[in-house]
């Protein structure tokens, strides 16, 4: 189904027929179940990196088709066959999600279509064939980054871990932070799995409150606010607890989340509620329109990984965000418009050297360094290096915590 936004004229207009020297690009994106509002966002900034390409003059104009999907299996692959049928398209993007990815992959690679997958985060994809290449920062190095991160920059030890416990992106980023976060001599006083698509949290409460010390410790906190200013584009205070004395209990220091959105949104509210605000720290899942709001009502600061900062003073960065608020009348809310953008930059470029499929299949994993909204992003193999952002919500302001590559 041809998808119709408050860009339709914009998106008709994108769609009309090939022009000689057109080079025709085509997106496919979740927009019609849950994963829409942040699939939106990528889309609309595939759509203003088309328009910059188009108004710059530097290179060939590009021609979009875009395809609008949810996520079950034949709507995808009804998708990715309009795609690969369209008249003279050299190349796709788009894809937030794992699953969708997985179903859509093995269709461009048997169309012999090259397909870079703009946010799903799944390492095997690169794996699928030679059309097939990744632009987000996968699952398994996600984990371990924000292990490194809870332990050098937070410095927490004594953590609750909440997870999902299907066999999903989520759960591989648990898998991966809790190996590294134990070798890294943290303590995960309690892991809480989820295993039901909408569950009762009030277990996660309960066990937070018996894993609280008893009331009389001989021990003394105080608050050392730490500058994380050695980091790249970052000036951002962090209150860092410091014990005198080891209680004779370990006290819980924060509560890492790895959950679907809706989940970890109804966990932050449970929190708040029991009035348990601990520092929480979070996965890829956080960078989605739907958490936004529950973030910010959050009384305590969560810090959650993300594929871009729009917090970055970088010039690319401040341009994209204005441009992104003239075309669309607000800001973007997550990275994934970031990775929308880039992808379709990404597959120009390469498509302005050898425009064709075998060219783009063979010119894009020899990129490097090549300066996006999202960093600097080499591919290594068909998996693109980059880097990961760590975004701060705290007293309803966001902020950039650090950059880690």
């Amino acid at each position: 189904m041809r998808i119709f936004t408050i860009l339709l004229a914009f998106i008709c207009c994108l769609s009309s027929p090939a022009l000689a020297g057109e080079m025709v690009l085509g997106t496919i994106f979740e927009l019609q179940d849950s994963q829409a509002p942040t699939a939106q966002e990528a889309l609309n900034g595939a759509l203003l990196a088309v328009k910059k390409i188009n108004e710059s003059g530097k290179h060939s104009k590009i021609r979009l088709e875009v395809e609008s999907i949810s996520g079950e299996t034949t709507g995808v692959l009804k998708g990715v066959d309009k795609l690969v049928k369209s008249k003279g398209i050299i190349a796709a993007t788009g894809i937030i999600s794992e699953n969708t990815a997985l179903t859509a992959a093995p269709a461009f690679q048997a169309a012999n279509l090259p397909f870079l997958c703009t946010g799903a985060q799944d390492d095997s994809l690169s794996h699928i064939g030679m059309n097939i290449f990744s632009l987000a920062v996968p699952d398994i190095r996600t984990g371990q980054l924000l292990a490194e991160f809870a332990t050098g920059t937070m410095l927490v030890n004594n953590i609750m871990l909440v997870r999902s416990d299907l066999s999903d992106s989520t759960a591989r980023q648990a898998d991966s932070f809790a190996r590294r976060f134990k070798q890294n001599g943290g303590n995960i006083m309690a892991e809480m799995r989820i295993t039901e698509p909408d569950p009762d949290l009030s277990f996660v409460s309960e066990k937070l409150k018996d894993l609280i010390p008893p009331k009389n410790t001989n021990s003394t906190v105080v608050n050392d606010p730490v500058e994380a200013s050695d980091f790249v584009d970052s000036a951002v205070g962090l209150d860092i607890q410091k014990r005198a004395t080891e209680p004779a209990k370990p006290q819980v220091e924060g509560v890492i989340v790895f959950a679907p959105a809706g989940i970890a949104a109804k966990l932050l509210a449970r929190l708040k509620e029991d009035q348990l605000t601990y520092p929480v720290l979070g996965g890829m899942t956080f960078d989605s329109v739907s958490m936004q709001q529950s973030m910010k009502d959050y009384p305590a600061t969560v810090y959650y990984a993300s594929q871009a900062s729009m917090e970055r003073e970088a010039p690319l960065v401040r341009s994209f965000v204005e441009s992104y608020k003239g075309l669309f009348g607000h800001a973007p809310q997550t990275g994934y418009a970031a990775l929308g953008f880039d992808s379709v930059m990404l597959l120009a470029s390469a498509g302005a050297k050898r425009t064709s499929s075998a060219g783009i299949r063979d010119v894009l994993p020899e990129t490097k360094h090549f300066e996006g909204v999202c960093g600097k992003i080499s591919f290594l193999g068909r998996s693109a290096s980059k880097p990961l952002y760590i975004i701060q919500r705290q007293n309803g302001q966001k902020s950039l915590a650090t950059v880690l590559d």
